[in-house]
């Protein structure tokens, strides 16, 4: 076998490899991008999460902000019924206290008895001392009349009252159990506005993991892609230079046939040949770089009597 023909041997062996690299290569980034498309399916996922998390959080906080706001407006309710309460317990107060008086306040024996009195003024002759014992005496009587009166007003109101009083503490005792059945929905509410906030930032971190294993992964397909282009010119460098060495065979069992052809017309070619064959032997044995020319005579000199390559220069 020549050297050139050694060459292509070792040519096509390096070809083999850097194809079979780029085989595994190939595989290697297929791999990837199957891995990048599941990280990815699987980030759409998390992404779908959070947006439904955050249309719960923002239905929470609406139920929330509802409640709230109607807590408020029975606060308001209740504090206005206590002081409807407050002033229906007044005016029980003012009726306990009219009771206490020991006389008997009927208005009507009252007005008689102021009528007499003015009656005994107009129609009598009295002393002045009389006259204005009378007058003091009228003037006491019409502020019992008055109590009496109002006296009467708080009884004929008081059933009334009493009725108003019982439906109104009803009122306020619903009020009150409804504040306290919102102010359990609403720390149900934030507990589950907490778990969702929870959840949403778990989710954000998991996203962030994924995205970063895409990155990772990608990275590396990017330099897969770079060690595959470099594998591509290094095939085509080496076709290249197979190619050369094809087309040098090519033009060698060229030279070959034209120095045969002068051998076999002048003997002396060949005697030339064969001293030149010696030297360039000895010059190969000092491990010399032999010329392309010498490369040809030592190989045409290989060749038997019938011109045939008998193949022992590697």
């Amino acid at each position: 076998m020549s050297t050139a023909e050694s060459s292509e041997d070792e040519i096509q062996q390096k070809l083999s490899l850097a194809y079979e690299q780029i085989r595994k290569l190939k595989e290697k980034k297929e791999k990837l991008i199957e891995e990048v498309k599941k990280l990815k399916e699987k980030r759409r996922e998390k992404v779908e999460k959070i947006r439904s998390i955050r249309e719960q959080l923002m239905q929470v906080r609406e139920e929330l902000k509802s409640k709230v706001e109607e807590i408020r407006q029975l606060k308001a309710q209740k504090q206005n019924l206590v002081q409807v309460i407050s002033e229906i317990r007044k005016e029980f107060e003012q009726l306990k206290n009219a009771e206490k008086v020991k006389e008997k306040l009927d208005p009507v024996q009252i007005m008689k008895k102021i009528e007499q009195l003015e009656w005994k003024l107009q129609t009598s002759t009295l002393s002045l001392e009389e006259e204005k014992r009378i007058i003091l005496k009228i003037a006491e009587l019409e502020r019992k009349l008055q109590t009496a009166k109002k006296l009467a007003s708080l009884k004929e109101k008081n059933v009334e009252s009493k009725a108003e009083l019982l439906a109104k503490r009803v009122e306020l005792s619903n009020i009150r159990q409804k504040m306290l059945e919102l102010g359990n929905q609403v720390a149900e509410k934030r507990k589950l506005l907490q778990q969702l906030k929870a959840e949403r930032d778990k989710l954000k971190k998991e996203l962030e993991d994924i995205n970063n294993q895409i990155k990772t992964i990608s990275d590396q397909i990017i330099i897969i892609k770079t060690d595959i282009e470099n594998k591509s010119k290094e095939i085509q460098q080496l076709k290249d230079e197979l190619k050369k060495i094809k087309e040098s065979i090519k033009n060698a069992k060229n030279v070959t046939e034209i120095y045969q052809n002068q051998i076999k017309a002048n003997p002396v070619n060949k005697e030339m040949i064969e001293s030149k064959r010696k030297e360039i032997e000895e010059k190969l044995k000092t491990n010399k770089r032999l010329s392309f020319d010498e490369l040809l005579i030592l190989y045409y000199n290989q060749n038997d009597d019938n011109g045939e390559d008998s193949g022992n220069i590697h």
